[in-house]
């Protein structure tokens, strides 16, 4: 879903103004936008742009100021469920009902609709992996999972009329598919459950759940405890992972900043996977939330966890006790480790964000990718250029020829080629196929520290400390070679091919055109060696250091 441009967000909201005459006018929607920094980026997003433009209004605190508004996307949701619900009911209000139907309506109507909602959303995740299409049919589905949601019972019926769905014959689905990972977020953590089951409970009793060994830094603790032994079992944290769930992550995450009694929950998940690995799926999914929304983990005892699979980029685990941890795939990558203790840790497949690497006895003085990005090389002190393929990095090649280290090496601009530079004043070009030298150039006198391809592959500039020359490739003769600047710094070749630049030891830069041969200008300014000259893309400037 392609997302809305300013242009398009001020369109929208005199649309919907003028069609459905709202509470607020265009102007307040307009006011609110600048003003709550939140909003900005949630509307950017169509269908929250439409839950913004339905519910803000009913949102908003009269006595504050819209400035201080924090309108995040799961409450826009909380407002948006219930409102349609409302809505569902007052439309279904005006039909005649059967008495029992009736009772249903009236009694807790709206939460009677979110839990239909939760419900079927858990069904969906779990019979159908989230594939969000639901197709019912009265006579093959009629003793399956579906037909609690679906079959022609009057309560059930009513609740699916008020809910977010859409039918298309014998199929059934959320309005929109965030409403289903809403849904399914809500069935993990809902505000309204969790305050009509628990109590405070006195300070003797607080080690039945809290986690008293996850002593986070900058963390206050909730006096007010469920009164369970032990976090829910059947929560979905339990039985699948979501770490590639991204949005329904962000409803968790959420949630946890609003309610401190989810963020208890998740805490003890972690505590509880020490003691049974039943709960690891729980865990891996908990501290994955707990780091996304910035709890820091320094000094915590985690001796034993089981959180295989979890997503700790960007975590702080300062000296925390990781401790025979199970730690199998989980991603650390950028994670802060200072201090912390891994021993006996389990850590296989575990990701740092490193990619594969190279390591060797030599000294590397110089590597580089193809223009394709299909082979890389390596030039070696030992005189070798080793060539790579990208697809399983196995060494197709070993360019071996020089006499002495190699110092520098460039691929020709289609690939088919490797020019290399030499400490043993030789510049050779390979055939990257066949792994053939195809020629040797001699003329330099000392170490070779720079080569470069023309644009047009047919020329090679080479770079010692006192002279740059100029190779024909094809016919292996030496076009041109510098003299009276001193020690030569750089080399760079203009887009076009048609010059190329000398940054010299002079404090001079001097222009060559190739066609001729001939010196084109000398550049003055500087007054210090210049060590560096580049074109820019077109070819009409040149910066020089």
């Amino acid at each position: 879903m392609t997302p809305f441009s300013e242009a398009q967000i001020d369109g929208y909201i005199n649309e919907y103004v003028s069609i459905h005459q709202p509470l607020w006018e265009a102007k307040d929607y307009k006011q609110a936008l600048d003003l709550i920094p939140s909003l900005k980026e949630l509307v950017k997003n169509p269908f929250l742009m439409t839950l913004c433009l339905e519910v803000m209004p009913r949102m908003m605190d009269p006595g504050e100021h819209l400035s201080a508004t924090h309108i995040t996307k799961v409450g826009l949701y909380d407002h948006f469920i219930e409102h349609w619900l409302e809505r569902g009911k007052k439309r279904l209000g005006e039909k005649k009902l059967n008495p029992q139907s009736k009772a249903a309506f009236d009694e807790g109507f709206t939460q009677n609709g979110i839990d239909f909602l939760k419900k079927l959303a858990v069904a969906i995740y779990k019979e159908q992996d989230g594939q969000p299409i639901v197709e019912y049919s009265c006579y093959k589905d009629e003793h399956s999972w579906k037909s609690e949601f679906f079959s022609r019972d009057d309560e059930k019926q009513l609740l699916r009329e008020a809910c977010p769905l859409t039918r298309n014959r014998n199929q059934h689905r959320f309005i929109h598919r965030s409403l289903l990972e809403y849904g399914l977020a809500l069935a993990i953590f809902d505000p309204h459950d969790w305050r009509q089951s628990a109590r405070p409970l006195p300070p003797s009793d607080r080690s039945v759940s809290s986690v008293s060994s996850l002593e986070i830094r900058g963390d206050k603790a909730s006096d007010i405890r469920t009164i369970d032994e032990g976090p829910d079992f059947s929560s979905p944290l339990v039985w699948r992972s979501f770490m590639s769930e991204h949005s329904l992550v962000q409803f968790l995450e959420e949630r946890v900043q609003q309610e401190p009694q989810f963020k208890q929950q998740l805490l003890d998940y972690i505590e509880y996977s020490k003691r049974d690995k039943k709960w690891r799926t729980a865990a891996a999914n908990a501290i994955t939330i707990l780091v996304r929304v910035g709890v820091e983990f320094r000094y915590a005892d985690l001796q034993g966890i089981q959180i295989p699979g979890a997503d700790l980029s960007q975590g702080v685990f300062d000296s925390a006790n990781l401790q025979g941890a199970d730690l199998r795939k989980v991603n650390l990558r950028n994670v802060w480790l200072r201090g912390s203790d891994l021993s006996d840790a389990q850590m296989k497949d575990a990701q740092f964000g490193e990619l594969p690497y190279l390591k060797y006895d030599h000294r590397v003085d110089s590597c580089m990718y193809s223009p394709d990005g299909s082979t890389f090389t390596v030039a070696l002190s030992d005189g070798n250029i080793d060539v790579y393929s990208i697809s399983n990095w196995e060494r197709t090649w070993v360019l071996s020829g020089h006499g002495d280290r190699v110092t520098s090496i460039e691929y020709s601009p289609n690939g088919g080629r490797i020019v290399s530079g030499s400490n043993d004043s030789t510049v050779r070009i390979w055939n990257v196929a066949t792994g053939d030298c195809l020629c040797t150039f001699i003329g330099h006198t000392s170490t070779i520290y720079n080569v470069a391809f023309s644009p047009k592959g047919n020329l090679v500039a080479s770079r010692s400390y006192d002279e740059a020359r100029l190779w024909d490739v094809e016919t292996g003769d030496c076009r041109y070679v510098t003299s009276g600047c001193g020690y030569i710094y750089d080399v760079a070749f203009s887009p076009k091919g048609d010059t190329i630049a000398f940054g010299s030891g002079d404090y001079r830069v001097r222009l060559l055109d190739i066609a001729s041969g001939e010196c084109r200008s000398i550049l003055i300014g500087h007054t210090g060696f210049v060590t560096s000259v580049a074109f820019s893309a077109q070819g009409e400037r040149l910066i020089s250091g």
